[in-house]
């Protein structure tokens, strides 16, 4: 039940249904999602863990603000840690880890394909196809602990975006950018490391504009 209390949560905390700053408290919880107060106690104490949940003394649980430092902060360590891990699979990956790659990519695609950016159904399928095309990237590291710092990341970073409400103008040249990944890691072709990151850098941008928007109306 735990399980299940914090798969809820995270899934609302990414998506932006639970706010930045909001206060996540036990009854409303409980009554939110119909689950007891203790696997959504162990719950929000496994997301503090992962920094999608702050705690804060006797002022109890509550959502992250989202922030420009924040934003920078997980941006450039994703564009430390993910190339590297690329680099690593792209070192060791074998047959199975590019089966993934492709997989992933032609169910990106065919997401991509029926898009609805207006529905918030359809944005959490195609979040769900792009999570897993770039879990396949690295899927061939052979270090697990570097891949969970990605994975951290990968979620922190997928928060801003749907809190932000990021829409793509131009998906197909979205969805090229992860062809040419795919091509690049599939070749080992050592630029792929230097693509990934461009790839990130360019997707906080657009993230960053938005919020130096709202401090500026704000």
């Amino acid at each position: 039940m735990a399980e299940s209390a914090a798969r809820r949560l995270r899934h609302d905390i990414v998506a932006g249904s639970l706010a930045p700053k909001a206060r996540l408290r036990l009854r409303d919880l409980t009554a939110k999602y119909g689950l007891g107060a203790t696997p959504l106690r162990e719950a929000l104490a496994r997301l503090a863990a992962e920094g999608l949940v702050v705690l804060e003394g006797q002022k109890g649980f509550s959502v992250p603000p989202v922030t420009r430092a924040h934003l920078d902060d997980i941006t450039r360590s994703r564009q430390i840690v993910e190339p590297e891990a690329l680099r690593l699979a792209m070192q060791s990956g074998d047959a199975e880890w590019e089966d993934g790659i492709v997989t992933a990519l032609s169910l990106l695609r065919h997401e991509i394909g029926r898009r609805d950016p207006g529905s918030e159904d359809w944005l959490d399928r195609y979040e769900a196809r792009h999570h897993r095309f770039h879990a396949a990237l690295i899927a061939g590291c052979p270090l697990p602990s570097l891949k969970r710092f990605c994975e951290e990341l990968y979620v922190q970073k997928t928060r801003y975006r749907r809190v932000m409400k990021i829409a793509f103008q131009d998906w197909d040249h979205m969805l090229g950018v992860h062809v040419r990944l795919a091509d690049l890691a599939l070749a080992r072709d050592a630029e792929a490391a230097g693509q990934l990151a461009a790839h990130i850098g360019k997707t906080a941008e657009h993230v960053l504009a938005l919020l130096d928007g709202q401090a500026r109306t704000g």
